[in-house]
């Protein structure tokens, strides 16, 4: 049922309607919020592109370099178009390394972090020899897989926030506030998502 306003005259009628106007007016962003908005979503954006997820502790870092560089050239597994991440991703890791100072940890790009936890996960090899080489680093292979999942569960979760600041960023240039909801179950499941790594024997499987 829609509610009536009273008034007695056309000046009052004008007068209402404006103060009505007024009050929309006062749950639209302004002009500056909408500014603002876009330039944190293109800071976060730009912060997140730029950024280098630290995998391990310094002091494997040099072994972490050497396992997955090896790994690229000798037992990732790809097939269609995947022959365009093994080369950028060995390009970013063989560059990244030669560029490597003692007290540094492993560090990689997200999109690479993506890439190289589906190749660890999904390696490749043939013949006896092949499966071998595996073998004798299967112990640390089972705990780089480990450490790059964690990592690559907090790397997914800022980008979620990265991508509702835009969200919220376009909701403002349509005139509408968005609120971001703690506590809901969405996050709950990501944030408590347990990451159960595969184990050298199961990695031996494949």
């Amino acid at each position: 049922m829609s509610k009536e306003i009273e008034v007695k005259d056309f000046a009052e009628a004008q007068a209402k309607i404006a103060e009505l106007n007024k009050d929309s007016s006062l749950n639209k962003p302004s002009d500056a919020e909408v500014e603002q908005a876009a330039a944190d979503f293109e800071q976060a954006k730009k912060d997140f592109e730029a950024k280098k997820f630290a995998i391990g502790t310094p002091e494997q870092a040099k072994g972490i370099y050497v396992f997955i560089i090896e790994f690229m050239e000798k037992h990732v597994y790809w097939t269609k178009n995947g022959w365009m991440g093994v080369l950028r991703m060995h390009e970013e890791l063989t560059e990244s390394h030669k560029n490597y100072k003692d007290g540094d940890c492993f560090g990689i790009g997200y999109q690479a972090l993506e890439f190289m936890f589906y190749a660890i996960t999904n390696p490749g090899g043939t013949g006896l020899a092949s499966a071998k080489e595996v073998e004798k680093v299967a112990d640390f292979y089972g705990s780089v897989i480990e450490m790059t999942g964690k990592v690559l569960e907090e790397s997914r979760l800022e980008l979620k926030d990265v991508q509702w600041l835009g969200d919220k960023a376009a909701a403002m240039q349509q005139g509408f506030y968005l609120e971001k909801e703690d506590g809901t179950q969405e996050a709950y499941d990501v944030k408590n998502a347990e990451f159960t790594s595969p184990s050298p024997d199961d990695l031996l499987k494949k």
